[in-house]
């Protein structure tokens, strides 16, 4: 099982979203762990697709995959478990006429003047706001108290117009938040509280986010049929009544990254959750790649020899591990992807691909060649492998090189890969 380092995609252009800020719909609300829409278009451009092909992303995340087949008329479906990310790749995907997007913009605007008046339920919740004995909060209350507001008059606009002005809000809370997302979690801006975030500028923000979706809107208009249903992909797959021809995904990547934890700010903003509990739910629907969360142990483990050969290691030095639940989430990890490649073959079309982009990972000192070992499983669940394509190298964690000597540690890096099955051995 070779790997390709001369992959044709290589490089940030195809890894990572950092074309999509400029792009329109894509650009409305990026997030880190996004891929490239140059990637997808690379993968259409070689199956030849046409508006009567299916293209699905089981992990659509912020919606990279449904907008860009989308804006070449293709047919699309994403899953999408969080439903905040759910709700942010759905609304890419709409149309709105712009006079009704600026009538239900007066309305917000209006109602925001009135600020004061309101109170969110977020006032005095855990980290959400100030509170007596806390030295850090995520949002002001005047943040909280405009956001509540401009939420409450959302209701009065017309139903084809509420979602875009939902994502106006939240994209200006979360602009205006002493936190941001970095990597696995939120980290406090270093001058957030000279920055003293008020209600002009998240006004600033929701009007300029506003003017983008419109232009947006005019600039590129949706007329493919696509979906993002907001299920658990490892029971939606089996449900799909059409057949796709290609899928293209990046799967939670085996790093331990609770990704509903880094959305949380937003979760409760938009009232998905009230509570701890209900975010555990959904952590618990997604798939067993972190140990946050307390989900059923694996049963399987047949995965091929690579994998065996890799948790024995990983089992050899558990004690030295930050948690001893890891090499258990690893074979939770492959048997939840095992099911997923099971289902992708059972509703492919017979000349259908699928690319996965994943990231190998470390856990004391041992790497986790995770392209290689999704690569065995997919075989084994029918698929033929036609390439694993390296498509950069990336740094990762240092606690996960902590057997590694000091010198070592410092250049240690993970690959980042895609790997492409196909249903037939067609142009071998």
């Amino acid at each position: 099982m070779q790997l390709n380092e001369n992959f044709g995609y290589q490089g940030a252009d195809y890894s990572t979203t950092q074309l999509s800020s400029g792009l329109p719909r894509h650009r409305w609300y990026l997030i880190k762990e996004g891929f490239s829409p140059k990637l997808v278009n690379a993968a259409m451009d070689g199956l030849n697709l046409t508006k009567k092909d299916l293209v699905l992303d089981p992990f659509t995340g912020c919606g990279t995959v449904p907008v860009t087949a989308a804006g070449r008329g293709i047919r699309a479906i994403g899953v999408e478990v969080n439903p905040f990310l759910s709700f942010v790749s759905k609304t890419k995907i709409r149309n709105c006429r712009a006079e009704r997007l600026r009538s239900g913009a007066e309305l917000v605007l209006r109602a925001v003047e009135t600020y004061k008046k309101f109170r969110s339920p977020l006032e005095g919740y855990s980290t959400f706001s100030t509170r007596r004995g806390a030295d850090k909060w995520l949002f002001n209350t005047n943040i909280l108290r405009v956001f509540a507001a401009g939420s409450a008059a959302v209701c009065n606009a017309g139903p084809r117009v509420r979602r875009f002005l939902r994502l106006a809000l939240v994209k200006a809370a979360m602009d205006n938040c002493n936190a941001k997302a970095d990597g696995k979690c939120l980290r406090y801006k270093k001058d957030w509280v000279e920055l003293d975030y008020g209600a002009e500028d998240f006004v600033k923000s929701f009007k300029s986010h506003l003017e983008m979706i419109e232009s947006d809107l005019s600039a590129a208009p949706i007329e493919a049929d696509v979906d993002v249903l907001n299920e658990d992909s490892r029971k939606a797959l089996g449900t799909l009544r059409r057949k796709f021809r290609l899928c293209i995904t990046s799967p939670p990547y085996l790093n331990s990254f609770d990704y509903s934890d880094v959305y949380r700010p937003e979760l409760f903003l938009m009232e998905m959750v009230s509570n701890t509990q209900q975010l555990r739910r959904i952590r618990l629907r997604t798939v067993r790649s972190h140990v946050q969360a307390h989900w059923n142990a694996p049963t399987e483990s047949n995965f091929g020899e690579l994998y065996r050969d890799t948790i024995s290691e990983l089992r050899r030095v558990a004690d030295d591990l930050w948690d001893k639940r890891i090499p258990t989430m690893v074979q939770a990890y492959f048997e939840d992807m095992k099911k997923i490649l099971q289902q992708l073959y059972r509703r492919a079309t017979s000349d259908a691909q699928v690319w996965l982009v994943v990231s190998t990972s470390a856990y004391g000192g041992i790497e986790i060649p995770v392209d290689l070992i999704l690569a065995n499983i997919g075989t084994q669940s029918g698929w033929l492998l036609r390439e694993i394509g390296v498509i950069r190298q990336i740094r990762h964690s240092g606690h996960h090189w902590s057997r590694l000597p000091e010198e070592q540690r410092s250049t240690a890096k993970l690959r980042e890969s895609v790997v492409v099955l196909e249903r037939s051995a067609r142009g071998k």
